[in-house]
């Protein structure tokens, strides 16, 4: 059949080709929600979204490992009450100078 057409019509032919093939590949990169970019962009989002996570989760830690030592050290929570929130023991007296 292709051996019928004229030549104009191979060259017509052929642009027509190229231009699907052109829509396609432009479909490939850029289609919304499928296309590679698309997926660069989602991927750079789970990274952030992992590291976020990460530094979250050794906050967490960090929290939990006070939260114990409040819980099963005296001296800490001791410490913690005067320093935080200016606790004083039975019979202990705070003098406070102001500088001149």
């Amino acid at each position: 059949m292709l051996n019928k057409l004229s030549v104009q019509e191979k060259k017509l032919l052929s642009y027509v080709g190229l231009f699907l093939v052109s829509l396609l590949v432009l479909w490939v990169f850029f289609a919304p929600d499928r296309g590679l970019l698309s997926l660069y962009k989602t991927k750079k989002e789970i990274q952030s979204l992992q590291a976020e996570n990460s530094k979250l989760a050794e906050k967490n830690r960090e929290l939990q490992a006070e939260i114990d030592r409040l819980h099963n050290d005296p001296e800490y929570l001791e410490e913690k009450a005067r320093k935080e929130y200016g606790m004083l023991k039975e019979n202990e007296v705070l003098y406070i100078f102001k500088k001149k």
